[in-house]
């Protein structure tokens, strides 16, 4: 019989599919449950060791042996001390040791409670990995616990074998185990062959996030060999082409027809911007869903992650077996990407919106495109990038707004026969104007700053609208302008306030050989 807590279960589920058989259980109340979950299923040799600094060398010695990792459980308290001597063997002779410590709840800690001390952060330098679970109330927790529980076991054999921790709070009342069955649960794997699935895909979906132009050079010719359906954004560095979905968050809908569903969701490069892309995919759950990257590690951005595989990009897609596509699962994408560009044309009003879409028609080619975060890179998203061998970059690792005019004065002094462009929102503009505080000017930047007097991407949160007193807060409403600073900073400064002088200044802007500010008023 399994116990009630489902982070109990979740670890037993998983030991058993990461194939790991052999435990150490040394006595105590708090980790009782776990002891009789693991006891409970014929899968597992149970060694049961008094003195944990004992047990915690019986199970190097079986680790030796069996060549394969095994396991320890110690209950909470002083008990996980005394593996400290263990661990630090395991840690220098390389051996897969899966530490396993119940633990008082978190908010008993330090409250002078019998068996309480801090039992994470104990062997920092010494682990691999160390993960501390949820108690699961909700789904969003189970997902957690899961892929905590995934990441700690991975973490055995990532690069070197070592020793991983993993500690498990368990609230009373903990001694009902009265769960006949567990769940067979989510397992994620890493460099698992992938071949296979690959071929008996019928509807596989390419996901491109954030790619650097030198890793997109080579690596878009072998994606226009896919023919497949390919979700990629502005920043994905691939340039528009008829066989890219750049506009998947003008598409999505959380009734698509299953017919659209991917059975293979294959997630490249770095962050994706769109919510929609996101919130969709973690929906509908494909069977199978890939992170391709150099470090292996499991960003589960879809939360349902099946395969971590540690290759570049570029080596991933060139791996790929040739196969038949299913001409109907792309067709219909194709077809999807077109009726939204017909829907989503660009309108003739007066918007930060219409500004940004009217500017991209303007591209030439072969310049650099910079954008700020919030509505920024969401309004460039809207439309396609018809210039050739524009490179495009955001500051997208945190995505704050601050930084956005030093990275791109930084990034155009570092190019000075290309033309760079910023397209920023006031707050960015003014949380960062110091940028301009430069004694060495890059003349090649220009910078169209869209003034709508506070953060226009807050007024789509959910409820702000309903809210008495907080928008003030929220949108951090102004009536600021830059022309003053731009002015004394010596920028040819150019003001914006209706749409019959958009085209004329962007113009203007464009052809400017100095260090050109747009502002525009909304």
């Amino acid at each position: 019989m399994y116990s009630i807590k489902k982070n109990i279960q979740q670890l037993i589920s998983l030991m058993v599919q990461h194939h790991i058989s052999d435990v150490v259980i040394c006595p105590g109340s708090r980790n009782m449950p776990i002891a009789e979950s693991l006891a409970s299923n014929a899968y597992f040799h149970c060694h049961a060791i008094t003195d944990e600094r004992s047990a915690g060398f019986f199970a190097i010695g079986l680790s030796i042996s069996l060549n394969k990792p095994v396991a320890v459980c110690v209950t909470s308290g002083s008990a996980l001390l005394n593996l400290a001597s263990a661990i630090s063997e395991a840690y220098y002779q390389q051996i897969p040791l899966l530490v396993i410590s119940a633990d008082r709840p978190q908010a008993w800690i330090g409250q002078m409670d019998g068996q309480t001390l801090p039992q994470t952060q104990l062997f920092t330098s010494l682990l691999k990995k160390e993960v501390h679970l949820p108690e699961p109330e909700n789904s969003t927790d189970e997902w957690y616990c899961n892929r905590l529980i995934n990441e700690a076991i991975l973490a055995l054999h990532h690069h070197s074998n070592g020793p991983v921790h993993i500690n498990i709070p368990i609230s009373e009342p903990f001694f009902d185990c009265s769960v006949e069955e567990i769940e067979k649960e989510r397992i994620i794997h890493r460099n698992a062959p992938y071949n296979q699935i690959w071929m008996d895909a019928q509807r596989p979906l390419f996901v491109v996030g954030q790619l650097p132009v030198e890793e997109t050079k080579h690596l878009k010719g072998l994606l226009q060999t896919i023919n497949c359906p390919i979700f990629c954004e502005h920043l994905s560095n691939l340039g528009d082409d008829a066989s890219f979905i750049y506009n998947a968050d003008c598409i999505l809908t959380d009734e698509m027809k299953e017919e659209m569903k991917p059975d293979l969701v294959i997630y490249l490069g770095g962050h994706v911007v769109s919510k929609r892309i996101k919130k969709w995919l973690r929906q509908i759950q494909a069977p199978h869903c890939w992170r391709i990257s150099s470090d292996g590690e499991c960003a589960d951005t879809f939360q349902c992650l099946t395969n971590c595989i540690e290759q570049t990009p570029y080596d991933f897609v060139q791996s790929l077996s040739p196969k038949a596509v299913n001409n109907d699962f792309l067709l219909r994408w194709k077809d999807a990407r077109q009726k939204a560009e017909k829907n989503n044309s660009q309108t003739e009003s007066y918007t930060a919106l219409s500004v940004v879409q009217r500017f991209i028609s303007l591209l030439p080619d072969n310049v650099s495109l910079i954008l700020a975060n919030s509505s920024a890179v969401r309004y460039a998203q809207t439309v396609p990038i018809k210039a050739q061998n524009v490179y495009v970059s955001c500051n997208r690792g945190v995505n704050g707004i601050d930084g956005s005019l030093s990275a791109a004065m930084g990034y155009a002094t570092a190019q000075p026969t290309r033309d760079c462009y910023l397209i920023i929102g006031d707050l960015s503009f003014f949380y960062d104007m110091n940028g301009l505080w430069n004694n060495a000017l890059p003349q090649n930047l220009k910078i169209i700053l869209l003034n709508n007097g506070g953060g226009e991407i807050f007024k789509t949160l959910p409820g702000l609208a309903e809210t008495t007193g907080t928008e003030q807060f929220v949108r951090a409403c102004h009536h600021t302008s830059a022309e003053g600073w731009a002015k004394s900073m010596n920028l040819n400064y150019i003001g914006n306030h209706e749409e019959a002088s958009v085209l004329t200044n962007l113009q203007q802007m464009m052809s400017s050989p100095r260090l050109t500010l747009v502002e525009f008023f909304f």
